[in-house]
């Protein structure tokens, strides 16, 4: 067979797919316009613009210029997938028409990413064991709040900075520490039923005025 032999047998070989391809509704075609999230319509091949739904199984949403496989029946045109895609085009993935999605995996499900964002008005996490690790983490809220029944904070240096703060301990509360520094810019009060104050060698009270009794 000559090499334009086979060039005419590949050609007719495609022309029958294609035929057979469209006989079962199925035809190529480019979006044009996106009319919701999951509506758009499609120039086919043959330059007919129809109306076509996102199918259910097609988890890329379809975007403005993809090249996509479309299934027409009757009145009603699915878009079964996203053939072509240009890479400056961000690739959206979903459900079309599912309010619930979920994702499952009986050992372990990743997600690897430079970058990744998320966005919810309620986020919830549940989990045995959490464990973050990284150079820093920034925490922006209104209101936080912790119920814990341990928590070990180990740190080279902790810094607070706050309008106000309330610490209320029911039981007893202990600090170590090498130097202890208290600077108090106007009064400073402490009430309790007894008081002690220990030291090895000298206690100093320096003020304009001391007042015992």
């Amino acid at each position: 067979m000559t090499q334009k032999q086979k060039t005419t047998a590949r050609e007719a070989q495609s022309a029958e797919t294609a035929y057979a391809a469209a006989a079962a509704g199925l035809e190529t075609g480019t979006v044009t316009a996106l009319i919701t999230e999951q509506e758009a319509m499609v120039t086919l091949q043959g330059g007919a613009q129809i109306h076509a739904d996102q199918a259910a199984g097609c988890l890329l949403a379809p975007a403005i210029g993809d090249t996509v496989l479309v299934f027409q029946q009757d009145d009603t045109a699915y878009i079964l997938s996203v053939l072509t895609r240009h890479n400056e085009v961000a690739a959206e993935i979903g459900v079309a028409g599912a309010q619930n999605v979920t994702l499952k995996a009986s050992r372990k499900l990743a997600v690897q990413a430079p970058e990744v964002n998320l966005n919810a008005r309620h986020f919830a996490v549940l989990a045995e064991n959490v464990t973050q690790t990284g150079k820093q983490l920034i925490s922006n809220f209104t209101k936080s709040f912790e119920t814990i029944v341990d928590k070990l904070v180990n740190a080279r240096s902790i810094s607070t900075t706050a309008q106000t703060r309330t610490s209320a301990v029911k039981e007893t509360e202990t600090l170590k520490a090498g130097i202890l520094v208290q600077n108090i810019d106007s009064v400073a009060t402490q009430n309790s039923d007894i008081s002690m104050i220990t030291a090895q060698e000298d206690v100093r009270l320096d003020a304009k005025r001391v007042s015992v009794g």
